[in-house]
């Protein structure tokens, strides 16, 4: 049931973001995925981790650690402030 949520959670945050950029954004704009201050494209999938100093799929990284796929989970094991 959690990972149904995770899931459920991260795909709503995500349809939000594109549909936002995507209303927002120039034309051009659009063409080239938007990147974070370390440069990753959470728009598809990756996330910072400062543990391993690169960008990361979250769940990727807690199924190799045997961690529930949790947002708590992964900014404890990469050692991120929560956003």
């Amino acid at each position: 049931m959690n990972l149904q949520r995770f899931f459920c959670a991260a795909g709503l945050a995500l349809l939000s973001q594109l549909t936002n950029a995507s209303a927002t954004a120039p034309a051009d704009a659009r063409q080239f995925p938007a990147k974070d201050a370390y440069g990753c494209v959470g728009e598809e999938g990756y996330s910072w981790c400062v543990k391993l100093k690169q960008c990361v799929r979250p769940s990727k990284v807690l199924i190799e650690n045997n961690l529930e796929l949790t947002a708590e989970n992964f900014h404890e094991f990469c050692q991120n402030k929560p956003q």
